[in-house]
């Protein structure tokens, strides 16, 4: 099953190029890379205007609670808008203490598959200041 961005971004017809291959497993990795890393939008008034994507993983603290909450959030955001993947599991990884990033790795299956597959993010720790 492909979203109707990927359908748009894979057209073959005449005068549209052709885009190669559709491939599941990069199209799932793409799309959760985006709920990492677009954030849901409010108005004025705290009017919800979209609910895609997570809060910037600040927003949750940096206490290895805030940091389990945020992956049950993530989970919870993956099963709506990425349902394609199928049993998905979190794992976090942690990097050294001079980087700004953490990495996390989402498990799951795919379609048609027996085995989890890995996809690996990365999510900011701290916030760059300018």
């Amino acid at each position: 099953m492909q979203f109707l961005l990927e359908k748009l971004v894979n057209r073959d017809e005449p005068g549209m190029g052709k885009a190669p291959p559709f491939e599941l497993a990069a199209a799932v990795a793409e799309q959760i890379q985006r709920l990492v890393q677009c954030r849901p939008s409010v108005a004025s008034g705290d009017i919800r205007i979209d609910d895609f994507g997570m809060p910037s993983i600040v927003e949750f603290g940096i206490g290895s609670s805030d940091r389990e909450r945020y992956g049950r959030w993530l989970m919870r955001a993956i099963a709506h808008y990425e349902p394609r993947l199928l049993e998905p599991r979190l794992e976090w990884v942690e990097g050294d203490r001079d980087s700004l990033t953490a990495a996390l790795k989402i498990h799951g299956r795919l379609p048609g598959e027996s085995t989890a597959r890995e996809f690996r993010f990365a999510v900011p720790r701290a916030e760059q200041r300018r």
